[in-house]
């Protein structure tokens, strides 16, 4: 039986990335003034400074119907079944736009990765060793499922006036934060929705450290095999620091990727998010 491996952009890997692990990837929509197009059409960096200089904020829409059928047609030409992963449901229509798609047809299974980012890789990597291992398509999508609530996802920001701009924060919070010098972390809980963690203080390298650190002591229980670093915009040496410290504990390998536009523009620049699922070794033994 041949599998495919699909998702959204949101998943934010590396082009190198998506062909060595085989997945099949849509783009996500950006509005950038009287501009439309995919999120793969602009960086971050112009974006940010679009809205820098016209104080106009950029707005960012999921994958449509059509496009999903016309993707998931293309797929299933040359496959028995796709397995879809989406940016959790709890942050956008993606899954229930997948569903909308998927429901009569069942050659397609849609994941609600409860992530973003280097969460939905985690999980469309573990299927893809599964897959290569001889598991029947089943028990991928049981194994999956069964080791969501293990991935720790979560990013820290360095300012709060894009939360504000977009209405996800007040203007009192913002004044508070920049006054204090807080830079709050970010967690996607259980139902995939975000939550405000602890608040990190000082400037931008101590915080983004200090968060690291403090993301990999309260998680001791690793599954040291990947972990992923996603970022908007940051400068190269903290990526360094923050990489050696995931090394020093245990990681054999530490991704770093920049973030596509639609899962680092509404958090602002200097945005660092860490992933990694917390749940011990899971190898994978070929069947």
């Amino acid at each position: 039986m041949k599998i495919a491996l699909s998702a959204e952009s949101t998943i934010d890997l590396r082009q190198e990335d998506l062909d060595k692990y085989g997945i099949s990837t849509l783009h996500f929509h950006v509005q950038k003034g009287n501009e439309e197009g995919f999120d793969n059409e602009h960086s971050n960096e112009e974006l940010f400074a679009f809205t820098n200089s016209t104080g106009i904020l950029c707005h960012t829409s999921a994958c449509n119907i059509g496009e999903l059928q016309e993707h998931f047609a293309k797929l299933l030409s040359d496959n028995d079944k796709i397995l879809h992963f989406t940016i959790s449901s709890g942050l956008s229509s993606g899954y229930n736009n997948a569903m909308a798609v998927a429901k009569d047809n069942p050659n397609i299974v849609v994941i609600d990765s409860h992530c973003t980012s280097g969460g939905i890789a985690l999980q469309a990597i573990y299927a893809r060793e599964l897959i290569d291992a001889g598991y029947p398509f089943e028990e991928v999508v049981s194994l999956v499922l069964e080791r969501r609530d293990a991935i720790q996802c979560s990013f820290q920001l360095d300012r709060l006036d894009y939360l504000y701009k977009g209405g996800r924060c007040t203007k009192l919070a913002m004044f508070a934060a920049n006054l204090l010098r807080l830079k709050p972390e970010i967690l996607c809980d259980k139902e995939g929705k975000f939550a405000v963690g602890k608040k990190f203080r000082g400037n931008l390298e101590k915080c983004v450290l200090d968060y690291v650190e403090d993301m990999l002591t309260t998680h001791p229980c690793l599954d040291t095999k990947i972990c992923f670093f996603d970022y908007s915009t940051m400068d190269p040496s903290i990526l360094e620091k923050a990489k050696q410290k995931c090394l020093k504990a245990g990681f054999k390998e530490v991704n770093i990727c920049q973030a596509s536009p639609t899962n680092s523009y509404h958090s602002g620049p200097n945005v660092l998010g860490i992933h990694f699922y917390c749940d011990g070794p899971h190898p994978v033994t070929k069947r």
